[in-house]
């Protein structure tokens, strides 16, 4: 769970394994708090939070237009990211790699993140 910044990320791994995901940059409608009082993360903040529950080598993310870019180090992350938010199309060129997979994980998958993360809506 080695999150590192972007550029250092990018700079370091030249074998990185890059995904795609479309989501808002804003919480979901008349959300701000949990029901115990937690502040809730956006869905960018919340993927972050999943990747520093879950991976276990280096990975980076950085936001875009429409969604953000995630990228990993090991083929394990990798998988880890696959099986949970499936791939959902052929990969494109993006600022992460010229195959970058676009991952399933959308606005509607929030509220069971959250909830994954201990988040109670």
């Amino acid at each position: 769970m080695v999150k590192l910044g972007w550029n250092t990320f990018i700079d370091k791994n030249t074998k990185r394994i890059a995904f795609a995901a479309a989501v808002s940059a804003n919480l979901p409608k008349g959300l701000e708090l949990d029901k115990n009082g937690r502040k809730l993360p956006t869905p960018y903040g919340l993927f972050s939070e999943w990747c520093k529950a879950y991976l276990s080598g280096e990975w980076a993310t950085t936001k875009v237009n429409g969604g953000f870019l995630i990228c990993v180090a090991t083929n394990e992350d990798a998988k880890t990211i696959q099986d949970e938010f499936k791939v959902t199309g052929q990969a494109r060129r993006t600022p992460a790699g010229k195959d970058t997979h676009p991952l399933g994980y959308r606005d509607s998958q929030y509220a069971a993140l959250a909830g994954d993360l201990g988040y109670v809506l």
